[in-house]
């Protein structure tokens, strides 16, 4: 429960501490979320799509794959509208998804993609935009739609902008596709504002 020394919320673990989650509130009144663990590809799609559906943005966070396990920490931010953030299982959306879908009805003002060759195999993916909510969670399901996944991600929400860098892979970590790759850009190409 929360404590006003410690800015303690709530923690919440496996038994054998493989997968848990903790949240702290920070003294600009935002939370910090970590979380850890082994989850399916799309792992942070669903928790964000969950996040979205609760009226909770993600300001902004890191997450890598390490070997077989995830870490990440976001820094997120509650509506007035958003539920208590005790009754909330991070770990279950993370492993299993929200009761809702993404939107897809997301807007860039820029984009631009890396050869995976250049980076260990992973397609880089920059992007830009106006901040929005459930914005993250539209792009992790587009991707995964075109079987393409994070292995890494900078995530940044600067004045009301989104700045996000993603490093990502195919599925077991495979080189992604030139197919893939083709789908996704003109996808995104869709997304431009004009």
């Amino acid at each position: 429960m929360y404590s006003p020394n410690n800015n303690f919320i709530n923690q919440q673990g496996s038994n054998d501490n493989t997968n848990g989650f903790e949240i702290t509130k920070k003294p600009s009144g935002h939370f910090n979320l970590k979380v850890w663990g082994r989850f399916p590809p799309n792992w942070i799609a669903n928790l964000s799509t969950g996040l979205a559906s609760n009226r909770i943005s993600i300001n902004g966070g890191t997450a890598k794959k390490v070997k077989t396990l995830w870490q990440a920490d976001f820094e997120i931010a509650a509506t007035n509208t958003a539920i208590n953030l005790n009754r909330i299982d991070f770990l279950a959306f993370a492993k299993n998804g929200a009761d809702t879908d993404s939107p897809d009805n997301i807007s860039l003002t820029e984009f631009s993609l890396g050869d995976p060759n250049k980076n260990d195999g992973a397609l880089y993916l920059e992007l830009k935009a106006v901040d929005q909510i459930g914005f993250l969670s539209s792009l992790l399901s587009r991707l995964a739609f075109y079987t393409l996944f994070p292995d890494a991600m900078v995530i940044e929400t600067i004045d009301g902008r989104i700045y996000d860098r993603f490093w990502i892979k195919g599925v077991g970590g495979s080189i992604p596709s030139a197919t893939a790759i083709g789908t996704l850009k003109h996808k995104l190409e869709g997304y431009l504002v004009k």
